[in-house]
């Protein structure tokens, strides 16, 4: 069986990951007038919700919580101590 080849694609070099070179995504049928700039945009948004590029985000939000915590604890702590004495 012969299946289309006449289909629009979008590949993306830059992938900025470690483990994979390119990516190729095939647009659907029904969004083949969508111009070359708006697929590239929306290839872009799309590669960037699977695999954001900076890892780092996560880290800085878990040292915020535990920093947090850490101070409401050592504050909590010196209000006793204060009331205590």
């Amino acid at each position: 069986m012969i299946k289309g080849i006449n289909r629009r694609v979008v590949e993306i070099t830059s992938t900025d990951n470690d483990y994979f070179e390119k990516a190729v995504l095939y647009v659907k049928s029904d969004k083949g007038d969508v111009s070359t700039a708006r697929l590239e945009e929306e290839a872009r948004e799309y590669m960037g919700r699977l695999a954001p590029r900076n890892y780092r985000r996560q880290i800085p939000l878990a040292l915020k919580i535990g920093a947090a915590a850490a101070s409401a604890a050592a504050l909590t702590l010196l209000i006793y101590l204060l009331i205590c004495l």
